[in-house]
């Protein structure tokens, strides 16, 4: 069935669909695993930060390993930046990250959350 599919109609649209959702699953397994848990690759993940007191240096450890988690982990995007969110409350952070898909150019722009754990998606 493959073979036919390279001929349907918009077929190249659900295969960029398709590659896309996978990057995205990609990204939400490498951004939500804790360093040196639940990964014989002992580099994969965020570490934990209760060494820095201030929020600051949070912010910059934790921006430093989402980029080379990203680079390393996922190499179909290319990070063009990455910024904190600005929000009402000071105990919870939020990061955009802007990244270009490689194979065809175009961008993706996620909304990273180190608190809850979680990211979406700002365009798909």
């Amino acid at each position: 069935m493959a073979f036919f599919n390279k001929f349907t109609y918009g077929s190249r649209a659900k295969e960029e669909n398709e590659e896309l959702l996978a990057i995205v699953e990609n990204l939400n397994n490498i951004l939500n695993i804790k360093k040196n848990y639940g990964s014989f690759l002992t580099d994969l993940g965020i570490r934990d930060m209760n060494e820095y007191t201030s929020r600051d240096r949070i912010t910059k450890a934790v921006m430093e390993e989402v980029k080379q988690n990203i680079e390393r982990f996922e190499p179909r995007v290319r990070i063009i930046g990455i910024q904190e969110e600005q929000g009402d409350n000071p105990f919870m952070m939020s990061f955009s990250i802007e990244c270009m898909i490689r194979q065809n150019s175009k961008s993706l722009n996620m909304i990273f959350n180190s608190v809850l754990n979680n990211f979406r998606i700002a365009n798909p």
